[in-house]
């Protein structure tokens, strides 16, 4: 690597949606993969704190971070097979997620559509198993290539290998900065009915006979921003916090005490409760403290309103989980990885 790849003490704000003001000892743009081959054999390298950062749409600083950060900037986009039922597509893991879902919509191609306009790059889709509107990732993810960090070692993960659950995949296991994703492949159909089980979806599209993936990304375009603020004018990660996924009898005694308490039943026969709604409960909807606060359309969101410290939204978030804690008996488990 050349010493103008390699930079020190760089501000990382422009690398978090949150707009936080964190510093990194170091930083590497990494372009392509030899440079990830470098970096293995670097002494001086390897004896540094690593992290991996994508957009930085999940991530809260609250301190420097003293180490090195690793800036995905891994580009491109290219079909591997297709037939006349499906396409597989590999997408370079620094690729805007965003950027993907286009691409595949606009080839008119199913599966994608109701993850539009999720914040992140491809890489970080696969390791958080990004969710929205009734779909996730993993049912797309045929396989994830990346470089052991501590070897050089390439490795495939297939789709079971991943171990996806809810917001949840293998990497998020590994030690930290220790396996870097490079690409992953994706399966779409050419022809499927759209996916409608989430009820604000079906409802915007009831008069529709069989809305087209473009359709059904419009769409969800629309009721993400009627709800949800826009990190680029107001600094935010998008969902704080994960929906509590509860057991039948775990729902039943809830009910109990709270009759009107949402939920939604999933594949694997669990019932996730929106945490929306109780952060709302406990009267969060709209709070504005100092610099930060939850968005008033959406509560699930924590937003940092121009001067908020990371340290000051910890806070704020860890009192919201606190009064959740104390009225439902409930952990809030947060989406953000706070550093």
């Amino acid at each position: 690597m050349t010493q103008t790849q390699l930079r020190q003490n760089v501000s990382l704000r422009p690398y978090n949606t949150f707009g936080m003001e964190a510093k990194a000892s170091y930083l590497l743009e990494i372009t392509d993969e030899e440079v990830l081959h470098t970096l293995c054999s670097s002494p001086l390298l390897q004896q540094q704190r690593r992290l991996i950062l994508g957009s930085g749409s999940n991530l809260l600083f609250t301190r420097d971070y003293e180490g090195l950060v690793l800036l995905n900037c891994l580009k491109g986009i290219e079909i591997l097979e297709e037939d006349d039922n499906q396409v597989m597509v590999r997408a370079a893991s620094g690729e805007v997620w965003d950027d993907l879902v286009r691409y595949a919509v606009d080839h008119g191609w199913h599966g994608a559509e109701n993850l539009s306009l999720i914040p992140g790059t491809v890489g970080a889709a696969a390791v958080q198993n990004i969710g929205a509107y009734g779909a996730e990732a993993a049912s797309l993810i045929q396989e994830v290539q990346g470089i052991s960090l501590q070897d050089g070692r390439e490795k495939i993960f297939s789709n079971r290998q991943c171990l996806f659950g809810y917001r949840d995949s293998i990497f998020k296991s590994f030690d930290p900065g220790t396996f870097f994703i490079t690409s992953v492949t994706f399966r779409f159909t050419k022809a499927g009915s759209p996916n409608l089980t989430y009820p604000a979806l079906a409802e915007e599209l009831q008069k529709e006979h069989h809305p087209s993936p473009a359709m059904v990304r419009e769409t969800v375009i629309r009721i993400r921003g009627s709800k949800l603020p826009d990190p680029t004018e107001t600094g935010n990660a998008g969902s704080f916090f994960k929906n509590p996924v509860l057991t039948e009898e775990e729902l039943e005694t809830i009910r109990k005490k709270y009759p009107d308490i949402p939920f939604h039943k999933t594949e694997a026969g669990y019932f996730k409760i929106p945490a929306a709604w109780l952060i709302e409960q406990c009267g969060w909807k709209g709070v504005r403290e100092g610099h930060c606060g939850t968005w008033p359309r959406q509560p699930l969101v924590i937003v940092n309103y121009g001067n908020a410290t990371g340290r000051e939204i910890d806070t704020f978030a860890e009192r919201i989980a606190a009064s959740v804690r104390k009225k439902f008996g409930m952990e809030l488990e947060r989406e953000v990885l706070t550093i």
